[in-house]
């Protein structure tokens, strides 16, 4: 089986009807994180046929399994598209790259691997909300059932460990204890944890192309499932039923080129699935004539739902980077300016699975409360309810990750000094933001305008943040560890970190929430899209299963999270259509 290719059909090579039609678009992919979790799963009945859409290819060459060499939100590559923000008026209107997936596999392609299901309290806010079914007890089976081929336990790396031991201590010093599993409930939701990675037993990348759809089993299953790359939906094929609601029958697909022949059309004869991602999945809504009436008309698209609330609501965690002068043993920097131990690690990962290939990072993150914190950005937790993981009020607001690599404080020229970036982010913003169409070309990117920093709440969850990583540089300074300061805020006023926010914020590419899950509002953004068996509002036949449902963004890495969603989303739709 090793020699044959990966099993794929054109659009030229697709049936007329499927069960099942698993929807992507553009620049993310339906055969992406949640994508491929549900292709396994509905294709598990022989007698159900499933189609799934890929706008990017199978590309799953050696070099994008190696956890280090595949990281390519930072680096680029085939697997990933960059499209660009609208200017971001709270940020000095600065446009920023957007990053999603591009090939099978979406985003668990590309990203940092971190896996992090998040605290209960953050899945219990949900149900408390009215989101029948969602709370943490009734997602654990989802997180259970996917983790063994996707949470893997990270490798120590004793060279690093100098910073890795300083950080614990000074995480302890500032009221931050030692987390040993951060996936685990039973923890307070603030500490110093060790991370876990989207790697395999054998220490490859764990993407959900290979946990879920990997050839052995997509050729197994070829006379049911059907996987087709390079192409595009350009949008849902619409009819209304015999009480004349709005039914999904089908899509309307072409190749992915720009100039290639009309689009055809698949039908379906149960459900269609948008799996597109959060820019992905409201775009395609759009394009099919459910969204805002007034947007619609505006591009002259024929309005099947009144649906307000499509492409609002997008959340983002949005970060900044401290940035230190440390020595090289302890940064990524050696790799660039010491270049002959790039081939050094490259042998120890082929032949015996270990070293810095095996995954890019330290293995620590450190996640706050900041209503916890004292004058001195020290947390003091007065009472157990201020421990208790599963209430919602003590969902972290604030991760500050310890990173082995700096851009700025790394100079070419220098063969001494490493850098160090603690990346502050913003775990609950208030901020919301639209993706809207700019065209009706289906091939056009949209307007994504993230709308950061627009609610003075999250400026000041940052400033604390902030400080408090200047409050760890001093902790590690105290213990004599030589971290200087390179990249920082010119003072600790709020008028200076406000403005070093202002210039040096990034995203992470969490994006999510556009097609959100709760109760449809009529007229009002703030609604939902779909309902909690993630059925869009007044439409029949299509469902959203990815992180644009989530009815807020979680105060985690949003991976684990979108997979157990993909994993619930299919059982609802065997239920439904038993």
């Amino acid at each position: 089986m090793w020699f044959q290719s990966y099993p794929t059909r054109s659009v030229n090579e697709l049936n007329d009807t499927y069960d099942y039609i698993i929807v992507g678009y553009h620049r993310v992919s339906g055969g992406g994180t949640a994508g491929c979790v549900l292709a396994n799963r509905l294709s598990q009945d022989p007698s159900v046929s499933v189609l799934v859409i890929e706008r990017g290819g199978v590309n799953n060459g050696w070099i994008t399994r190696i956890p280090f060499l595949s990281m390519q939100f930072v680096l680029g590559g085939s697997s990933t598209r960059i499209w660009r923000s609208s200017p971001q008026k709270h940020m000095d209107d600065r446009v920023f790259e957007l990053a999603g997936g591009h090939s099978l596999g979406g985003a668990s392609k590309i990203n940092v691997m971190l896996y992090t299901r998040g605290v209960p309290g953050d899945y219990n806010g949900w149900s408390h909300a009215g989101r029948e079914g969602w709370s943490y007890d009734d997602m654990q089976p989802y997180f259970i059932r996917s983790e063994t081929d996707l949470d893997q336990d990270p490798q120590e790396h004793p060279e690093f460990h100098g910073v890795k031991g300083a950080t614990i201590k000074a995480s302890e010093a500032l009221g931050i204890p030692y987390v040993e599993d951060l996936n685990s409930p039973l923890h307070p939701t603030y500490g110093c944890a060790k991370m876990h990675f989207a790697v395999d037993a054998k220490g490859y990348r764990s993407s959900t192309l290979e946990a879920f759809l990997p050839k052995y089993l997509a050729i197994a299953r070829m006379r049911h499932l059907h996987v087709c790359t390079n192409a595009a939906v350009t949008k849902i094929c619409m009819e209304s039923d015999e009480k004349d609601t709005p039914t999904a029958r089908g899509v309307y697909v072409q190749t992915a080129k720009s100039k290639g022949p009309r689009p055809c059309l698949v039908r379906a004869r149960k459900e269609v699935i948008l799996s597109a991602g959060p820019i992905g999945s409201p775009q395609v809504l759009m394009l099919s004539g459910i969204g805002p009436e007034d947007h619609l008309r505006e591009y002259g698209i024929p309005v099947v739902k009144d649906l307000t609330s499509v492409g609002s609501h997008l959340q983002d965690h949005i970060g900044i980077a401290l940035q230190y002068r440390v020595p090289l043993k302890d940064s990524l920097a050696k790799l660039q300016l010491q270049p002959w131990i790039i081939m050094k690690e490259l042998m120890l990962y082929l032949l015996f699975g270990m070293g810095l290939f095996l995954a890019p990072f330290l293995e620590l993150s450190i996640f706050l409360q900041t209503r916890l914190f004292d004058s001195e950005y020290k947390t003091v937790a007065p009472t157990p309810e201020d421990q208790d993981a599963a209430l919602p009020i003590n969902v972290p607001d604030i991760e500050v990750m310890p990173i082995a690599w700096s851009d700025a404080a790394v100079s070419k020229s220098s063969t001494r000094d490493g850098g160090l970036g603690f990346l502050v982010v913003i775990l609950r913003p208030t901020s919301t933001g639209t993706v809207r169409l700019a065209s009706r070309d289906p091939l056009a990117d949209p307007d994504v305008d993230p709308n950061w920093y627009a609610k003075e709440h999250d400026r000041a969850v940052m400033r604390k943040g902030v400080r408090f990583t200047l409050r760890l540089h001093e902790q590690l300074v105290a213990q004599g560890y030589p971290a200087h300061p390179y990249l920082v805020p010119a003072s600790e006023s709020d008028e200076d970190i406000d403005a070093f926010v202002r210039a040096y914020s990034q995203t992470t590419y969490h994006y999510s929430s556009t097609c959100r899950m709760a109760p449809e509002v009529p007229g009002s953004p703030m609604g939902g899209v779909v309902d909690d068996r993630l059925r869009v509002h007044g439409v029949r036949g299509l469902r959203v299963a990815d992180s644009s449902v989530f009815p807020h963004i979680l105060s985690t890495h949003l991976a684990a999270a979108t997979v157990a969603v993909a994993e619930k989303c299919s059982d609802m739709v065997k239920e439904d259509n038993s």
